[in-house]
């Protein structure tokens, strides 16, 4: 099974999708040290909400620009063929 990583952002007025980014290249360690997942899901599944600190330690490890006043940013994980 192969998996993909995005990043997907939203309007906060109308919470309708606005984007995606995908995670090519930052590895699934990268993405646990900024997000500390629970136990029960250790391989990030779970879609994990990006706040402003979040945001700030990701930058570090992508070219991504974050809206934070205008959207609202989550990591997906989806499964791909």
């Amino acid at each position: 099974m192969k998996i993909e990583r995005v990043i997907s952002w939203f309007d906060k007025h109308t919470e309708e999708l606005k984007g995606e980014f995908v995670l090519d290249g930052v590895s699934l360690e990268s993405l646990k040290a900024v997000f500390k997942p629970k136990a029960d899901d250790p391989l990030m599944y779970n879609p994990y909400i990006i706040f402003e600190e979040e945001g700030r330690r990701l930058k570090e490890v992508l070219n991504f620009q974050f809206d934070f006043e205008n959207y609202i940013y989550q990591i997906d994980c989806f499964r791909i063929s």
